[in-house]
């Protein structure tokens, strides 16, 4: 599947057109794509920050850990009913002031997702903010 190369470069990361997903980038990155949300910044360093995602992902249901590697995580979540996988791939980047996240969080089947990755990672993104103040 071709938008499941990893690691991924957010750089020149062209996401799905289809409204299936949700890309966070930090602020100011230099990217091809526009970010659907700007990530905050934490102050932590890059790898305390990731380590510190994946704990938070991991907890929520469904959620397992694919592959890491060169500083990125892949995790798939699969939907209750279904069991269809959502991807989510992160990368923790120095920022101003400590550390920021890009996220790719994709459904791979269907059209839709109804707002799914979404609210997944806002929550999480949330729930992180929560764990690091």
């Amino acid at each position: 599947m071709a938008d499941r190369a990893f690691p991924l470069d957010f750089a020149t990361l062209v996401p799905d057109a289809r409204p299936r997903r949700w890309l966070v980038l930090p602020p100011g990155f230099d990217a091809a794509a526009s970010p659907d949300q700007d990530c905050p910044v934490f102050e932590q360093t890059p790898e305390a920050l990731l380590e510190a995602f994946k704990a938070v992902a991991l907890a929520a249901p469904r959620v397992t850990l694919v592959r890491e590697e060169a500083g990125q995580v892949e995790l798939v979540q699969r939907s209750k009913l279904f069991r269809f996988p959502d991807y989510i791939t992160v990368q923790a980047f120095e920022a101003q002031g400590g550390a920021a996240l890009a996220i790719y969080s994709r459904a791979v089947i269907g059209y839709s997702d109804m707002g799914v990755n979404r609210k997944r990672i806002k929550g999480w993104l949330e729930s992180l903010q929560a764990a690091l103040t």
